[in-house]
């Protein structure tokens, strides 16, 4: 295998670890006040010899026993006893004592009373690990990684080649916890080899596991920059990345194995590739695409119909053989049964639709389905749903989760919002509190906006910067003019969170500056503002933080200049609808896959895409700022996994 240094090591390739000896210790007789210590083992024996003063006390970290029934506080009064080098040692090994006993926070204070620079290189680097192991149980991953940095690990070679691979397999879990999974998966990659064969094969679910939960954008470049085995693991991640469709990406992995026929992973699939072939073998033959193609739906039909079957004739289009498919128009079926009955008997096997939220719902109440379906559109009754039946549309609550996790991850903690009487602009509170909630944010405001005139007396409100204001104009407060000073928002609010539409949002900004909060960041859904294709600026909404879209936003999806070039009106409003259809295809020709395995994400046209355990599908929107009256993309949001060390 092509070994490549983890950043920041002075480590060379080291043969196959082999486990280190325990010193032998020195011969001593026991104490006659020690006879009651006679069942102790060996090691315990010396240490008590140790504290009866029988023997020379311990010089180097090599003459403490490897394990003891001794006491902690026993250790730790011994070393009280002692100075300089031998109390430290006595109470390095009272931490190391107090770890195999499970008692991290022991650990914690015990090391607080060593001075690690002062320590020899080995107590060091016994010192680091302790101290990084503690900190991981104690749920501080941040910590235990400025343990493992410390300089006494850089020099690696000096230990041990099992110690080595501990220490590398306790960086790997760290830089794991604390949210830098490309870094741990590359600390995986290294020492693949050195493993024992029992383990290397959790070892490859490890590495795929860490590399799904890289952002996209953070692989491609790491792609460009490394070489060996971790190059051939980045190019077999991005496949699920860059190609949405399965028959797309299986024909990918199968290239990325003849390319690569000496890697790891090619003779031994992680788990999540190996089933990814053998559901692409169990794909459906026959699916049913059930939308109403007249009345008031019609037009949003028409574009997801188109959506999806230009992803579908684009797989075709790269010789990749895909199921029929049968076009129903749902309005022509008073019981959504009859379909089902006609579809079965058509010999479909899969239905995508309805859109229709009623029909939706009917489904969602039913004891079980005829067919599995993708419903394209959330049924409001939140009971479980019978079995097969999932559902994806363009909810306004993951555009108002992604806005909690947004500003969560910005560093925000105590926000208020503003939200319309729309039946979207209460969802959209409502996933926002429950979301900033769970989080450990804290919601200090909700006004409700209803009639134009009242927004600035709301906003106000929430800002809370009234009864400054009449502080300012008191008269015993101001002997003269000059002392005035400005009235200021809360300094407990961070930012807003707003549900609004451009009429009302265009009032938000300028009443801000009014209150002099115009700093304040305002995180907002896409009904904030007007997308045109004529480009149109958005007036008086500049700096609004706005999640929209991918296909709208970065118009990096593989399929955008294609369907854009068929249907102008995909770069506009409709394109939400484009997206989604393509989003469709894509989702379920993965849904067993998503069913059997949790984790597994889609980086579609709408956003990145995971199934919940009720069957319904989630996204996470990308992030923009208006500059200019125009939607400008702003850095990835970490995916949920990513921020949960975040949560820690």
């Amino acid at each position: 295998m092509a070994m490549v240094a983890p950043l920041g090591y002075n480590a060379q390739r080291m043969d196959t670890p082999t486990t280190a000896r325990a010193p032998s210790a020195p011969q001593s007789k026991v104490p006659a006040l020690m006879s009651r210590m006679i069942r102790l083992s060996f090691s315990g024996l010396l240490l008590a010899s140790l504290i009866a003063g029988c023997s020379s006390p311990p010089r180097q970290l090599s003459e403490l026993p490897a394990t003891t029934d001794t006491p902690v506080e026993q250790i730790l009064r011994q070393a009280e006893r002692r100075s300089g080098a031998e109390a430290n040692l006595l109470r390095l090994h009272a931490a190391q004592t107090a770890w195999s006993r499970s008692q991290p926070e022991q650990v914690r204070s015990i090391l607080a009373l060593i001075p690690q620079s002062e320590l020899p290189l080995d107590q060091q680097q016994r010192f680091s690990e302790l101290q990084a192991r503690s900190e991981l149980a104690l749920g501080q991953p941040a910590a235990a990684l400025r343990a493992l940095r410390h300089p006494s690990l850089e020099q690696f070679d000096s230990l041990a080649p099992q110690a080595q691979l501990d220490i590398q397999l306790l960086r790997a879990e760290t830089m794991a916890a604390a949210g830098e999974h490309l870094n741990a998966a590359q600390e995986r990659v290294f020492i693949h080899d050195l493993l024992p064969a029992a383990a290397q094969q959790d070892n490859l679910a490890a590495i795929w596991n860490e590399l799904n939960q890289v952002p996209t954008e953070q692989l491609r470049a790491a792609s460009t920059t490394t070489s060996g085995d971790l190059a051939g693991w980045l190019s077999l991640a991005l496949i699920q990345r860059d190609h949405g469709n399965l028959d797309l990406q299986v024909h990918a992995m199968q290239q990325w194995q003849a390319r690569h026929p000496d890697h790891p992973a090619a003779s031994t699939p992680p788990e999540g590739v190996s089933r990814l072939l053998e559901l692409h073998a169990q794909r459906p033959q026959h699916i049913a695409l059930l939308l109403p193609f007249d009345g008031n739906l019609s037009a949003a039909a028409d574009a997801l119909r188109d959506g999806f079957l230009a992803a579908q004739y684009h797989a075709y289009s790269q010789g990749l053989a895909q199921p029929q498919i049968s076009l129903y128009d749902s309005g022509s079926y008073a019981d959504l049964m009859q379909f089902y009955r006609q579809a079965q008997a058509d010999g479909v096997q899969w239905v995508v639709g309805p859109l229709d939220r009623q029909q939706v719902a009917y489904l969602a109440g039913l004891p079980q389905l005829p067919l599995p379906t993708l419903a394209l559109n959330y049924a409001d009754n939140r009971a479980t749903p019978p079995a097969g039946l999932f559902q994806f549309g363009l909810a306004p609550e993951d555009e108002a989760r992604s806005a909690a996790l947004r500003a969560w991850q910005d560093g925000h903690r105590r926000m208020a919002i503003l939200a319309n009487r729309d039946d979207w602009g209460v969802r959209a509170a409502q996933a926002f509190v429950a979301q900033w909630q769970e989080l450990g944010g804290t919601l200090t405001g909700h006004e409700v906006i209803d009639q134009p005139a009242g927004i600035s007396g709301q906003v106000a409100n929430l800002l809370r910067v009234r009864e400054s204001e009449q502080r300012n104009q008191a008269p015993d407060q101001l002997p003269n003019e000059e002392l005035a000073i400005q009235p200021s928002p809360s300094s407990g609010l961070d930012a807003l969170f707003l549900a609004a539409n451009p009429l009302q949002a265009r009032q938000i900004k300028p009443t801000l500056v009014f209150q002099y909060a115009g700093d304040l960041p305002v995180y907002a859904t896409s009904h904030a503002y007007r997308l045109s294709l004529g480009g149109e600026p958005n007036a008086d909404i500049d700096d609004l933080l706005i999640a929209e879209i991918p296909w709208l936003l970065d118009r990096s999806d593989s399929l955008y200049q294609s369907v854009v070039d068929s249907w102008p009106a995909a770069a506009g409003p409709m394109g939400r609808l484009y997206a989604m259809g393509i989003d469709a295809q894509r989702i379920f020709t993965r849904l067993l896959q998503m069913q059997e395995q949790p984790d597994t994400r889609i980086d579609g046209a709408t956003g990145r895409l995971s199934l919940d355990r009720d069957g319904r599908i989630r996204r996470e929107l990308s992030w923009g700022q208006i500059v200019d009256g125009q939607l400008q993309p702003l850095p990835s949001l970490p995916s949920i996994e990513a921020m949960e060390p975040m949560l820690r």
